[in-house]
């Protein structure tokens, strides 16, 4: 990973609408991504968990530092 700051937005798989949650990659590949929080999506209501998720798994499926969720 290059030294500059990379950050992921979160989207709703549902609606395609922003979750207004952002991450910053670390270049840990075994990093813990936000465990325990539960995400609402403003749009439709859904409610996501990100359960023993690591940083390498999000980067392995990001789309233009977008991942739906």
């Amino acid at each position: 990973m290059n030294k500059e700051l990379k950050v992921i937005d979160f989207y709703c798989k549902k609606c395609k609408k922003s979750m207004k949650v952002s991450y910053m990659v670390t270049g840990n590949r075994n990093y813990p991504i936000l465990p325990r929080v539960m995400m609402k999506c403003h749009h439709c209501g859904r409610v996501m968990t990100l359960k023993n998720f690591k940083e390498g798994e999000l980067l392995d499926r990001v789309e233009q530092d977008k991942y739906y969720i």
